[in-house]
């Protein structure tokens, strides 16, 4: 079984609300109301601030995700996909000697499982899911006012290293070796109903890693937050600390 599968396993089994403080049976109190922007509203599991910082967790989320796709032979299409995602968010840190709050905190979260699913007249069926294997993950940092003063809405990047599977096309095609970058700004974490999107293009490839198409452009929105699972404390590795910490 692999990391990604255990951590789903995990999370399910954890079918009963969790709260915050790791209890299966939170109190009315403690049940999120949802934030506006997030899908459905209410139903959330515990309660999501803006400008808060939160403890480290597992969490599972539905995802929308729309993709602009060109794969030669085939033709160009606009995708809605619906699906779920989890992720292992770390331990949020600052500059050392400085007290860590919200504003100015680096928050980083490794992305175990992505997995959504949309039909188009042009591709058929499509599947887009991340690769395990390769560091993906997201980071929020500071934004600076142009006096240095920090902003309490925070900048974040996703790089993830998407697989398409377009049924048409009878292969899983993907962006070899260059990580797709999706960019967004956020006032808490996790990023209930965030939006983040793409602001370049990226060629795609065929197993035998020949060029097939493009990703002409993605977005991938955060919706409920599904399943909350608290962790003691977990820092980020060295090999996504490489692609989020040092771009």
């Amino acid at each position: 079984m692999t990391e990604s599968e255990n951590v789903l396993k995990r999370v399910m089994e954890r079918g009963v609300a969790v709260g915050s403080d790791g209890s299966q049976s939170p109190s009315p109190d403690a049940v999120v109301k949802g934030h506006e922007s997030a899908w459905g509203g209410p139903g959330n599991l515990y309660p999501i601030r803006p400008y808060t910082l939160t403890p480290p967790a597992l969490e599972a989320f539905t995802v929308r995700e729309r993709i602009h796709v060109l794969v030669d032979g085939l033709g160009e299409d606009i995708v809605d996909l619906h699906g779920m995602a989890i992720y292992r968010r770390h331990d949020p840190f600052a500059a050392d000697g400085v007290e860590l709050e919200w504003t100015n905190s680096t928050i980083t979260a490794q992305f175990l499982t992505l997995q959504v699913t949309g039909h188009s007249d042009v591709f058929g069926q499509v599947k887009v899911s991340n690769t395990p294997s390769k560091p993906e993950g997201a980071r929020v940092r500071p934004t600076p006012f142009r006096d240095g003063t920090l902003m309490p809405i925070k900048d974040c990047v996703t790089d993830l290293y998407p697989q398409f599977e377009i049924e048409q096309l009878g292969q899983v095609i993907h962006t070899g070796d260059r990580v797709v970058r999706l960019e967004s700004r956020i006032a808490m974490v996790p990023p209930i109903g965030d939006v983040s999107r793409t602001s370049t293009k990226y060629p795609l490839y065929d197993s035998e890693n020949r060029p097939v198409g493009e990703l002409i452009a993605a977005d991938i929105e955060i919706g409920a937050l599904l399943h909350h699972v608290p962790i003691d404390s977990v820092n980020i590795s060295p090999a996504l600390a490489e692609v989020l910490l040092k771009a």
